[in-house]
């Protein structure tokens, strides 16, 4: 069965999403045992279930340069294109996301005293806040 175009683009993004941070946490950690992160584990449980080379290719250069924009957006489209040739590259994606989940958890704590505070905490990224 097909997936619709909403959805596939969901999951391709949410998958850039994680694995972003997933890329940037595994470089700091390639300093330490690169073998035996949890960061690293998932991403090679992507690429090995990745069958389209476009996606693999794109993958491996945002390993390379995970801060670039650019191959974020590649990838994100190689995704799209892998996911409309294998549908069931989905339900793959549904899992490995739920996988990742306590991988790329953030947490944000405030500690607040006195009386009339504000407090406001933003996470992810292209956030504007205005007031």
């Amino acid at each position: 069965p097909m997936l619709d175009p909403a959805t596939v683009t969901a999951l391709a993004s949410s998958a850039v999403a994680v694995i972003t941070p997933l890329l940037q946490k595994s470089a700091e950690e390639g300093a330490k045992e690169l073998g035996k992160s949890a960061a690293t584990g998932l991403l090679e449980k992507l690429k090995n279930r990745l069958t389209h080379t476009p996606s693999k290719e794109a993958l491996d250069d945002l390993t390379a340069t995970p801060t670039d924009t650019a191959a974020q957006g590649a990838l994100n489209m190689q995704l799209r294109k892998a996911l409309t040739a294998d549908p069931d590259l989905a339900a793959f994606l549904n899992q490995w996301l739920q996988e990742s989940k306590p991988t790329v958890g953030i947490t944000l704590t405030a500690n607040v005293h006195g009386d009339h505070n504000t407090v406001t905490q933003i996470t992810g990224s292209g956030n504007q806040v205005g007031r």
